[in-house]
C-alpha cells in the first residue's frame, strides 16, 4: 500500500511553495505539524517507493509546468481552479493564461487526470443588489474550452459564511452583505451549470455539498479519490479508506502537507478556509 500526497488543501504549493517541495522531495521527507496542535510534527516519507500518487492542488501552475519532469518517478493528479476574478481574491492569473496551463496539463498527463474546480460559488449584497462570482455565460465558455481540451470532471460548491469567513468578509467590505442563497435558488443555479456543462460532455460534481446531490445529475465529489486512482494506475496500489476533512467531504485517505500559517497562499481567497489572514 502507498501513500496518497494531497499537495495541498492547507496552501498552494504549486504556485508560491513549489521550490520548497522539490527540495523536500530531494531530502526524501517532510515535517509537518498538526494544524491544531502545532507542537505534535509528523515525518512523511516522500520517496518514490513509499508514494504512490502526489494530488496538486492548483490555481497556477506555471512554475510545475517548467519543473514538471522532477516528478517523472510519481504518479501526478491535479485539481485546478478556474474561476472568473473577482473582488473576492486578492490577485489571480488571468482566465487565457489558466487555459493554456490547462490545455498543456491536460497534453503531458492526460485529461482523465485534471479536475476543474469552478468553486466556491459566493453570494453577497452589494449597494442593494444581488452579486455572485457566477457568471452564466462566462461558465459556458469555459466548458467548451475545457471539452476541447478532454476535461470531463467540473467541482462545485457552494461557500458556507462560516463564522472566519463572516468576519472577513465584514472587514474587507463593511457595506456589502455575504448571504446564502435559498435553496430554490441554489438549486436553479446548480441545475443551470449542469445543463451548460451536459452540452461539452462534462460531468458535475459535489464537493462537500451533498444537499446538492437532490438535482438530477449532480453526482458526489471525491476530491481524494483511492478508486479513482487505482482505476488510473492499477499497478499501483493506494487506499480507497474514506477519510472526510470536513461534514459531506468524500475523499479517501491522503496525507496533507504543507502548512496554513507559515506558507500563507498570496492568492488570498477570502472565502478559502486555508487562508489564515484576516486583515484586508
Amino acid at each position: 500500500m502507498k501513500t496518497i500526497i494531497s499537495a495541498s488543501r492547507r496552501t498552494d504549493i504549486p504556485a508560491f511553495y513549489l521550490p520548497w517541495f522539490i527540495d523536500a522531495i530531494r531530502a526524501g521527507f517532510v515535517e509537518i505539524a498538526n494544524p491544531l496542535y502545532p507542537q505534535q510534527i509528523r515525518k512523511v516519507d516522500l520517496t518514490p517507493q513509499s508514494v504512490g500518487w502526489i494530488v496538486f492542488w492548483s490555481r497556477n501552475y506555471a512554475h510545475f509546468l517548467k519543473e514538471h519532469t522532477f516528478f517523472s518517478e510519481y504518479q501526478l493528479f491535479f485539481h485546478f481552479t478556474i474561476l472568473p476574478q473577482s473582488k473576492l481574491e486578492k490577485t489571480a492569473i488571468p482566465l487565457k493564461t489558466a487555459l493554456k496551463q490547462m490545455e498543456r496539463l491536460s497534453a503531458l498527463f492526460g485529461p482523465e487526470r485534471i479536475i476543474w474546480r469552478y468553486d466556491p460559488l459566493v453570494f453577497w449584497i452589494e449597494s442593494g443588489q444581488s452579486k455572485s462570482n457566477y457568471e452564466p455565460t462566462q461558465f459556458s465558455s469555459l466548458c467548451a474550452a475545457m471539452a476541447a481540451n478532454g476535461i470531463r470532471r467540473c467541482y462545485t460548491s457552494i461557500a458556507f459564511p462560516y463564522r472566519k469567513f463572516l468576519r472577513r468578509f465584514s472587514t474587507a467590505f463593511p457595506n456589502d452583505l455575504l448571504v446564502q442563497p435559498e435553496f430554490e435558488q441554489q438549486n436553479r443555479i446548480v441545475q443551470e451549470m449542469r445543463d451548460s456543462a451536459a452540452k461539452y460532455q462534462i460531468q458535475l460534481y459535489s464537493c462537500s455539498n451533498d444537499r446538492l446531490l437532490q438535482i438530477p445529475g449532480i453526482r458526489k465529489g471525491h476530491c481524494i479519490d483511492g478508486a479513482l486512482l487505482r482505476q488510473l494506475e492499477p499497478s499501483v496500489t493506494v487506499s480507497i479508506a474514506k477519510s472526510p476533512t470536513r461534514p459531506d467531504c468524500g475523499c479517501t485517505k491522503s496525507i496533507d502537507i504543507g502548512n496554513y500559517t507559515k506558507q500563507p497562499c498570496p492568492f488570498g481567497c477570502i472565502y478559502c478556509y486555508a487562508n489564515p489572514i484576516i486583515s484586508y
